[in-house]
């Protein structure tokens, strides 16, 4: 099996281009059961995350087979199916046919903790840059600068050019510190993670840790791999990382996916200046794996785990952000973040109050006061 990790970013960017494996399931029968036993079969064999979930997989089969059997219609066996795929709570879980897709959000309901409309009229007020995929902007506050980026989606490619103006752009102004917001980010590539990663970076780091499934068993998996990147130091860029000055990183549940992965990665030592600030990120730590069923459709589901590195988060911390979770079966390895990475500041925005964004205003005080 093909690693979806590479250990040292400079060796290769191409390992995160997809990240994605096939399992082609033969189409020898296309009656309800069959579709349905497909389905519940490979997940059963390839799926990650249910000892940490406490999922009964057996007792889905029970809940659902029989109603999937008993549908009339592509549409009703799609909406069982779909629903048993939530059961997963798992945002790499989707069902695609050609009429719908179904979606999991495991975190949906939580406060948004995010309004843009608040973000645009209090602090953007019209003057922001649009470099590339990040918008970014000056905001003061007495009589001090602060630098502000918003990055919306993490399938969206970070310039090289783009990130170097705005570095440029805060240097100028002489910021006390940078605001990086991915509230509301429902992820993309790794590799626009790693970007920014090693842009912040002190040194070189060993970010995350990764499990790939290998078989049927419940612990098939390869051996551990380590993502680490190794940024570049050199005098000549020095002006393009932002190490120096103190960065505040904004989440919120919808954080998903990548905008998880990237918060996980500011754990490590090497991002002392960083602070997470908002809410809990909504998780999203196992790289999705496709398959097919006997009537075309194809669906996805996570087929690898992800670890914030053993000794990085508390279990005081870790349950903060999932009580239900089973962290015990691979604390040894790490912390994994399926569920969320915790933030280091938590903060709850009232949304009633349209004067101000009580999230930024926080990553404000962190940034003057260090704390």
């Amino acid at each position: 099996m093909n690693k979806i990790f590479c250990f040292l970013l400079f060796i290769t960017a191409s390992f995160l281009v997809s990240c994605e494996q096939i399992l082609m399931t033969p189409a020898t029968a296309t009656d309800n059961a069959a579709i349905f036993d497909s389905m519940w079969n490979t997940v059963n064999e390839k799926y990650t995350f249910f000892t940490f979930k406490r999922i009964d997989w057996n007792a889905q089969r029970l809940k659902y087979r029989d109603r999937a059997i008993a549908a009339r219609s592509d549409q009703e066996l799609f909406d069982v199916l779909a629903a048993m795929l939530i059961e997963l709570q798992d945002d790499h879980t989707n069902l695609f046919s050609q009429f719908n897709i179904s979606r999991a959000r495991p975190f949906f309901n939580d406060s948004a903790n995010f309004d843009r409309e608040i973000l645009s009229r209090v602090y953007l007020r019209n003057q922001e840059f649009i470099s590339g995929s990040l918008t970014n902007a000056i905001v003061e506050r007495n009589g001090r600068k602060y630098g502000y980026v918003l990055y919306t989606s993490f399938a969206s490619p970070i310039d090289t050019a783009s990130w170097n103006f705005i570095m440029r752009r805060f240097r100028q102004e002489n910021v006390e510190g940078m605001i990086f917001d991915i509230r509301n980010n429902g992820g993309g590539s790794l590799s626009n993670a790693t970007f920014l990663a090693a842009r912040l970076a002190k040194g070189r780091s060993e970010l995350l840790v990764e499990l790939i499934k290998n078989g049927a068993g419940v612990n098939d998996y390869d051996k551990p791999s380590t993502l680490a990147i190794r940024p570049d130091t050199s005098a000549a860029n020095a002006p393009f990382r932002f190490v120096d000055k103190r960065v505040a990183i904004l989440t919120n549940r919808q954080s998903y996916s990548a905008a998880s992965f990237f918060p996980a990665m500011m754990k490590a030592p090497e991002f002392d200046h960083v602070r997470l600030v908002g809410d809990h990120t909504g998780g999203g730590s196992g790289l999705p794996i496709d398959a097919q069923l006997p009537n075309a459709w194809t669906y996805r589901f996570s087929g690898t785990k992800t670890f914030i590195p053993a000794g990085r988060i508390t279990h005081e911390q870790a349950l903060a952000v999932a009580p239900r979770a089973n962290y015990d079966a691979d604390w040894a390895i790490g912390y994994n973040f399926e569920w969320g990475v915790p933030v280091d500041i938590k903060v709850t925005m009232n949304l009633a109050d349209r004067s101000r964004d009580a999230i930024i205003e926080r990553a404000i005080e962190y940034i003057t006061n260090g704390r």
